[in-house]
């Protein structure tokens, strides 16, 4: 197993044909936000509009999302509440961080 994974949406991602996936990713062992398109044409489509953000870090698109953050590396699950808070707080504040770049480059 790579990934375990579900997604996340509001009525702006939806009405932009992204969504959110949070992500823990086994091979790493740490949680994830992906930026996603319904499909690899939305996909590629907003990679190439966020491709001058911080969000990019390279010249070649993921093979699964348009983007990955990591959320919390290395987590510690003897402390599940921490974890839990620790998760919920960074997916939050990135989601908000990415509607942001989303509207200035989607106009």
């Amino acid at each position: 197993m790579d990934y375990t994974y579900f997604y996340l949406s509001n009525d702006f991602l939806k009405d932009k044909k992204l969504k959110l996936g949070l992500v823990f990713n086994h091979n790493h062992v740490r949680f994830e936000a992906w930026l996603l398109g319904q499909t690899k044409d939305v996909q590629e489509n907003y990679w190439k509009l966020l491709k001058n953000t911080k969000w990019i870090n390279g010249s070649e698109m993921p093979r699964y999302s348009i983007f990955e953050v990591i959320l919390v590396d290395n987590p510690d699950f003897d402390d599940l509440e921490t974890l839990t808070e620790s998760i919920k707080n960074k997916l939050v504040s990135v989601a908000e961080d990415i509607s942001t770049s989303i509207h200035l480059v989607d106009r």
